[in-house]
């Protein structure tokens, strides 16, 4: 085989802290139970058990494990539901502290790790200023949001002080699935089908709420990263233009699909399938999609492999593994 050009980023890769795992679980253990049985921890500790090492490792442990399935570089993000079902004092405190560390592994580590600020959105102007720091002074690459927070989400004005300074940083904010919010959780709460499909839509659900609203006529440069192709997105474009059109929404300067391919960049996570790589790739162009493992929950190789089996040309491929996540998180 010919020698590989380009490096392989991933760039949903998740950790975690004790601290915050903790509070965390305490939290989903005093939940009615139809919403303690969406929440991916449980009531209980099961999850942090069977992957805590893995995510609370930002150094020679994960390395390794990086250089067995051929990663060149992981971008990090707090993994679901982050700091957002915690007491709003507490969940900055944390933030804060997550963020610290993070930072110092990627300066320990730089060719290896970089990374996305944990916010409380609780506290937006807090958030915010949180945000600038994690940037300008910790040199993270911009934020990640596990969706709805409380059951609110983006779109609502209280949180555009977080949107506005993510677009005057210039630096992309990750909405990352959790479980889905009280609106929606009843219905998506069907056994087995909670990751595949409810996180799906509950992130979709965020995405298209954004696209709806005026944020991005109001921060014209806000960039916005999802995973797992687009959380259904991409397939049903020309669908959401057809029907906004006929169903005669909001006038609106631009088409639902022009704000998404606007605003909006995919990553492979967790979708390791040729043929919804390549619609991806069709409907929204090659220098939108990113690669993802979304380890520690999905296994890396498996993921390598999927876009590395794929019928794409060597310069596209390169695109999808490092140049488009380092332009888009200035890596």
């Amino acid at each position: 085989m010919a020698e590989r050009t380009y490096k392989r980023i991933a760039v949903e890769e998740g950790f975690n802290f004790p601290e915050i795992m903790s509070e965390a679980v305490k939290v989903a253990a005093q939940q009615p139970p139809l919403i303690k049985a969406l929440n991916p921890f449980g009531g209980s500790g099961g999850l942090w058990e069977a992957l805590g090492a893995k995510l609370g490792d930002l150094g020679e442990g994960r390395i390794r494990q990086m250089d067995a399935d051929g990663i060149d570089m992981q971008l990090l993000l707090l993994s679901a539901p982050g700091v957002q079902t915690l007491e709003e004092r507490l969940a900055t405190e944390l933030a804060a502290m997550a963020n610290d560390r993070l930072s110092a592994a990627s300066r320990k580590h730089p060719d290896r790790l970089a990374g996305l600020a944990a916010l409380a959105p609780q506290n937006p102007e807090k958030a915010a200023q949180e945000l600038q720091r994690a940037v300008r002074t910790l040199g993270l690459k911009g934020a990640v949001i596990n969706s709805h927070t409380n059951g609110e989400y983006l779109d609502d004005k209280k949180f555009w002080p977080i949107l506005e300074c993510a677009a005057a940083l210039d630096v992309p904010i990750y909405i990352h699935p959790r479980d889905p919010s009280p609106q929606l959780g009843g219905p998506l709460g069907i056994p087995g089908f909670l990751v595949g499909w409810g996180w799906a839509l509950e992130v979709g659900t965020h995405a298209i709420r954004l696209i709806a609203s005026p944020v991005f006529d109001e921060f014209p440069n806000l960039k916005i990263v999802i995973g797992h192709m687009g959380e259904c997105i991409p397939f049903l474009l020309p669908r959401l233009d057809n029907r906004y059109t006929r169903d005669r929404g909001p006038k609106r300067k631009w088409t639902p699909s022009e704000y998404f391919k606007n605003h909006f960049v995919v990553t492979t996570s967790g979708m390791n399938y040729r043929p919804q790589l390549t619609m991806t790739i069709d409907e929204i162009g090659i220098d939108r999609v990113l690669f993802a493992a979304d380890w520690p929950f999905e296994p890396s190789k498996e993921a390598v492999d999927g876009v590395e089996n794929s019928p794409l040309s060597e310069s596209d491929k390169a695109k999808i593994f490092h140049t488009n996540s380092a332009r888009v998180f200035r890596l």
